[in-house]
């Protein structure tokens, strides 16, 4: 459904409900996507909540697909009658949820649902920070073949000692360090692409886009350890500066890894957040 469809099927749906108050929230809820937020959910919600889990059903059902334009604030003010302030929480909710991403001037758009989520940081920093008005950008600081290390041909099974290729990037936030990026990955053909952009493009587009491959997860894993004089100095914090290690491999749809990557992040430039459901 189109953002412009969707919108005048909310309208549309907000006017029945506001002509049938007294139907119940399931009977409405089976007649439209939107009826209006007093009558599609419990009253003892606050608004915002109601707002939040209308929404979030029609990301969840569909109706509002990935990549699409939400209606604007002042289109679910007129909405659900209520007021920019509890339009702009739920927004926050269901962004903290990881359901939309908003960007400056542009509105607020669909992301991947929670049961299809990208693999990994590597699949968006450059979308995640820009959804958070901030520019990202990069410097790749180098690229060249080396034996693997242990820890690198145990996660992509190979031989310890196996020719790699390692890309090390560092990836700034409005021209500050954020991260360093360290990725090891097999020197087939068609990888030097993945290491010559890999400080410009989001690893995993690469991997999909630019390399045609099809994932299917990742594995990922997370500790915190001392930047040291090197990390520290290209981080521009102190070396005995605390910075979160995440180690990323993921996985095609046939089960085989595709590359092993760590990466280290200033927490005071960014975090990582997950949502696990039972």
């Amino acid at each position: 459904m189109t953002g412009r469809r969707y919108t005048s099927f909310m309208s549309s749906a907000m006017k029945r409900a506001a002509l049938a108050p007294s139907l119940p929230a399931s009977v409405l809820h089976d007649e439209a996507s939107m009826a209006g937020a007093d009558s599609l959910q419990p009253t003892h919600l606050p608004r915002f909540a109601q707002i939040r889990a209308r929404l979030r059903q029609d990301i969840l059902d569909k109706r509002l697909q990935a990549g699409q334009k939400l209606p604007s604030e002042a289109q679910l003010q007129s909405a659900f009658g209520v007021s920019r302030i509890t339009v702009r929480q739920a927004l926050a909710e269901l962004q903290a949820e990881g359901l939309v991403y908003t960007l400056n001037g542009k509105g607020s758009f669909v992301t991947r649902p929670a049961g299809a989520p990208r693999l990994g940081m590597l699949a968006g920093f450059n979308d995640f920070v820009r959804s958070r008005g901030r520019v990202p950008s990069g410097r790749l600081l180098g690229v060249r073949n080396c034996p693997a290390p242990a820890r690198v041909a145990l996660a992509l099974r190979l031989e310890r000692g196996a020719p790699v290729t390692l890309a090390r990037a560092l990836r700034l936030i409005d021209n500050v360090p954020a991260s360093i990026l360290h990725a090891y990955f097999e020197p087939t053909q068609g990888r030097d692409l993945l290491a010559r952009r890999i400080h410009e493009e989001d690893a995993m587009t690469l991997l999909e886009d630019a390399l045609g491959m099809r994932l299917d997860y990742t594995q990922i894993a997370a500790t915190a350890v001392r930047a040291g004089r090197v990390r520290g100095a290209l981080l521009a914090v102190p070396g005995d500066a605390p910075l979160l290690q995440m180690r990323f491999v993921p996985y095609d749809i046939t089960g085989s890894p595709l590359m092993y990557s760590d990466v280290y992040f200033r927490p005071d430039q960014f975090n990582y957040r997950a949502v696990v459901r039972r």
